[in-house]
């Protein structure tokens, strides 16, 4: 049997490429679908010379098998039958290569695993037939199949290269093996394999979008609180339902135990992989196009301005002239990309940014008057520097700093505008004009500390917690977390010399008093009511009646506080702000 028609090369190829077609991309979930590509289609065996010349033009030995591992893929029955013996351009196909080669180690470990499997499912065969002829009782029968349920261990192991990260996670009866998000490919995804008496060997893939509405709500919080969304409901005390993907089924408390604790590394190291690309992006203010998550929405302005800004980029094509504005690449369409020739003080030569626009609700009715811009890294830079490519803020800055005034500058003809018959100059231009009402920005879903410097970005932040936590059931905290939101009010209440003493009492549920020491009191009671277990589960309703107090007392401040009064906010608030900050990652890379 040729190779890649052996169950267990078929079935690894599927896991380590996190059943995705690797010709189009798109999920490979249905196994039947599944068919073996060669890289270098088997064809060329039947060529000497020309088998010979794409060994040397791939720099691979002279023994090369084109039925190796290292030269199969998978892919759906359409996409290979479409793709049949045509080969892809050469740099493609030396990327499909070194990515083959970067798998061979997954491969080979799912390889391992498949005849793990086999070889139980026929122990357990073996044990059946002695049942059926009277050799053993129903008892011996038990005790022989739990024999064959072995202990995964405790392991964890995570190994990264280029074009992906793989984690693996096992406690006891449960085991993920899961792919973290890259700068190149941010969808993950992971694969549970239980270990259970009654439903060892199952495995359930979860694909990106499940992980983060699936996982991520709920993870660290103990069991107890039934604040995960996998927890369908609690049986008894110690038989729970549990549902993951499209399956579902019953494990003990120790089991949940083992599942929880590994699902919460995961999820921990998923976000982090998450932050890492946003911060070398820089793209945390910004949200992710939600058909390709290696693209950002940089503005949102009308189709005219960006009309004008093609054209503009057209007449400035880097090879029509050494203006300061020859800086583009005029081919294409409805895209513009800056290119420099040569390189400047400030920059490399080399392409600088690609943007190109995109129409939100492109099924409605009523066509749209806007577009927004998107930032697009096409040919995955190996690094975002201001130097190299420019990275999802550097674009937006030069976008709103730069190209939008000028552009913006030749296209309302200043002179008519002017009474005088001198020439408006663009110096005179920027500090007359407003630029931002040209554009809009996408909705505030990052907070960075630092740049909380006022009283105005300090109230701000504080609506935004509260209308943040006003639509959310339940939240999991830290004890001294909830102690430092509640100090937060008492410094507040000392601060404030105009205090809602009516609207904090009602939001309280106190009597109705003008005595701030009672108001004090009755805050310190909250304080000594909490449980004193570490972590705590409060409802979203109690959090926003916090930060509404909390916006009252601060918004009545008759002074201006001082930058180091404002940091000793930050520093009672600042898990809340990570809170949001985490949650809106989970929110906008899940749509």
């Amino acid at each position: 049997m040729a190779l890649k028609d052996q169950p267990n090369v078929r079935y690894a190829l599927w896991q380590a490429y996190q059943r995705r077609c690797a010709i189009c991309y798109e999920d490979l979930f249905n196994y039947s679908d599944l068919e073996i590509d060669h890289i270098i289609a088997e064809s060329n065996e039947n060529d000497n010379l020309k088998l010979n010349d794409l060994l040397n033009k791939y720099e691979l030995p002279l023994n090369f098998d084109l039925n190796s591992l290292e030269n199969l893929r998978p892919a759906h029955r359409k996409c290979n039958n479409k793709k049949r013996d045509s080969e892809a351009p050469e740099e493609i196909t030396a990327q499909l290569l070194r990515i083959a080669r970067n798998k061979l180690r997954d491969v080979k470990t799912h390889i391992k695993r498949f005849e793990e499997e086999a070889k139980y499912a026929l122990n357990v065969e073996a044990v059946r037939t002695h049942l059926k002829n009277g050799d053993i009782n129903i008892e011996q029968y038990v005790d022989q199949i739990n024999n064959y349920v072995s202990d995964y261990g405790v392991e964890e192991f995570k190994t990264s290269t280029g074009f992906s990260s793989h984690v693996l996670y096992k406690n006891k009866t449960v085991m993920l093996e899961g792919y973290l998000p890259k700068i190149r490919d941010p969808k993950g995804s992971c694969l549970l394999t239980f270990n259970s008496f009654y439903i060892r060997g199952t495995t359930i893939s979860l694909d990106h979008k499940e992980i983060l509405k699936n996982l991520y709500p709920g993870n660290q919080s103990p069991i107890e609180f039934r604040m995960r969304s996998y927890i369908i409901d609690k049986i008894t005390d110690d038989s729970f339902i549990v549902q993951l993907g499209n399956s579902r089924f019953t494990l003990n408390i120790d089991e949940l135990n083992n599942l929880c604790l590994i699902i919460d590394k995961f999820i921990k190291e998923y976000i982090t992989a998450l932050e890492y690309i946003e911060n070398l992006l820089q793209a945390n203010e910004f949200i992710p196009h939600e058909y390709d998550l290696t693209k950002y929405k940089l503005l949102k302005v009308r189709r005219d301005l960006w009309d004008s800004i093609l054209t503009f980029s057209r007449k400035n094509d880097y090879e029509q002239g050494n203006d300061e504005w020859n800086i583009f690449d005029a081919t294409g369409n409805n895209i513009i990309k800056v290119y420099l020739k040569e390189k400047t003080k400030l920059f490399n030569e080399g392409y600088k940014c690609f943007i190109h626009s995109f129409i939100e609700d492109s099924y409605s009715w009523k066509p749209s008057d806007y577009v927004w811009l998107v930032w697009w890294d096409i040919n995955h830079a190996d690094e975002y520097k201001l130097r190299e490519y420019w990275n999802v803020q550097q674009t937006y800055d030069w976008l709103t700093k730069e190209l939008l005034p000028y552009v913006i500058y030749n296209q309302i003809n200043p002179t008519k505008k002017a009474l005088s018959k001198r020439k408006i100059s663009y110096d005179e231009f920027k500090k007359s004009i407003n630029v931002a009402e040209n554009y809009f920005n996408g909705e505030k879903r990052y907070y960075r500390i630092e740049q909380i410097e006022d009283i105005d970005k300090l109230v701000d932040l504080v609506i935004e917690l509260n209308t943040f936590y006003s639509v959310i059931k339940d939240v999991f905290l830290q004890r001294e977390d909830v102690i430092g939101l509640y100090h937060a009010i008492l410094l507040s209440l000392k601060e404030s010399d105009h205090i809602d003493y009516h609207y904090i009492c009602s939001k309280l549920g106190i009597a109705k008093t003008s005595n701030k020491e009672k108001i004090v009191e009755a805050i310190r009671n909250e304080i000594e009511n909490l449980s004193s277990d570490d972590t705590l589960k409060m409802s979203g309703y109690k959090l926003d009646i916090i930060f509404r107090i909390l916006y009252s007392n601060i918004n009545s401040m008759s002074h201006t506080l001082q930058y180091d009064e404002i940091k000793i906010y930050l520093k009672y608030i600042e898990p809340f702000i990570k809170d949001f900050n985490r949650f809106k990652i989970a929110e906008i890379y899940s749509k």
